[in-house]
């Protein structure tokens, strides 16, 4: 991760946070545009699963499918996962995350995980990073030394290129592994959280078809059958902000947060926390308790976001894109990016849960399912 956004604190972090911000304020209303590749190869391999008559595991295809739409986003260069699904760097992205996530787990005791290939990992990521960086570097260099000027589209073309137009927390130009770090952070969010959520989403919807049919009307009423949707569009799926807020309540995309105490501190309920204290803080923890959410906590239940019951949630109940100053800059760009997709493929296919599978949530940095999400997918008729 380097010195990228995760990483960075005090006027590193807060010039890389305003930097981001326009890029995403600029892009993320866009509609279903940025997705329109990605979603036709997703189309088609939940054709290929209904003709074999397969299951498909969407915590792999979703994983896939926000890899491309992210480096896309990101880097303006699609690593194509959805093609080829065991590529080097999305195995490495895979295998280094499950290390940091016990390396964080197990603190002083970090050097008794298991690490041998991070170094040749990490080397692998970078085979694909630092050439699309340096590539990106040059045809900026190319321009200038022919007299051309930036427009302002140019400048936002994609989040690198915003990067290169922009300078560091000193007023220098970026190098190319101050840039490479801040790519590897921002595709770890852009990639992991909108997998978690599609994926458990699947599983909610599959598991409750009235829900996912009160959803898919809510669709054909708005948006249509097979228009594909707008800004305009998407703000008007009220039903759909639903099901996601109640989804990302059970299943949060990073399900815990861990912060230093900076000096010495008295919480609110009175606990006093010493100077250089780790403090822990779990949203799933917090979006399951009995005594904010009710004795029916534990159940997907997407009306508790209703019009009515929604007054009931407190400041802090409620924190999937966790809150204060690091709260996640993308959040606005992940309801769009979620709804976008559902849409799409609401408008298309229905689905159930295979018959007896549940998953299995767990964490490294981020939530997944450690059994995936089983998924039997056929297209909808009326």
């Amino acid at each position: 991760m380097g010195t990228g956004i995760f990483n960075a604190d005090g006027a590193a972090w807060k010039n890389q946070r305003a930097l981001a911000r326009p890029h995403f304020q600029v892009t993320e209303y866009k509609g279903a545009a940025h997705i329109e590749t990605q979603i036709n190869q997703v189309f088609g391999i939940i054709e290929k699963s209904i003709a074999d008559g397969d299951v498909i595991d969407v915590q792999d295809l979703w994983s896939r499918y926000m890899i491309d739409t992210a480096t896309g986003f990101l880097f303006g260069h699609c690593v194509n996962a959805l093609d080829v699904p065991q590529s080097a760097f999305v195995s490495a992205f895979n295998y280094t995350q499950k290390v940091c996530g016990w390396k964080i787990r197990l603190c002083d005791y970090q050097h008794f995980v298991p690490a041998r290939e991070f170094p040749q990992k990490v080397k692998d990521m970078d085979d694909l990073l630092l050439p699309i960086v340096d590539a990106a570097i040059a045809k900026q260099i190319a321009r200038r030394d022919q007299g051309l000027q930036d427009g302002e589209e140019d400048k936002h073309e994609n989040l690198l290129t915003h990067f290169l137009n922009s300078v560091d927390e000193n007023g220098q130009p970026f190098d190319r592994v101050y840039l490479r770090d801040m790519l590897m952070n921002f595709l770890l969010a852009g990639r992991d959280t909108s997998t978690n959520l599609l994926t458990f989403l699947c599983y909610n919807l599959g598991k409750h078809p009235d829900v996912m049919e009160r959803v898919r009307q809510e669709i054909f009423t708005v948006v249509g059958r097979d228009r594909k949707p707008e800004h305009d569009d998407i703000k008007k799926l009220k039903f759909m902000k639903q099901v996601i807020n109640e989804t990302l309540r059970l299943y949060p995309a990073v399900p815990f947060n861990i912060k230093t105490c900076l000096e010495d501190d008295v919480l609110p309920n009175g606990y006093f926390i010493p100077k250089g204290s780790l403090v822990v803080h779990s949203s799933y923890v917090t979006h399951r308790m009995k005594e904010y959410w009710g004795e029916d906590a534990e159940e997907f239940d997407p009306d508790r976001w209703g019009p009515e019951r929604v007054k009931m949630v407190r400041p802090f109940m409620f924190f999937p894109f966790h809150a204060g100053p690091r709260i996640c800059l993308g959040q606005n760009f992940a309801y769009n990016q979620a709804m976008n997709t559902l849409t799409r493929l609401m408008q298309r296919y229905t689905w159930k849960v295979v018959d007896g599978f549940e998953p299995r949530p767990e964490s490294d940095i981020t939530m997944y399912s450690r059994n995936g999400c089983q998924i039997i997918f056929s297209r909808y008729e009326d």
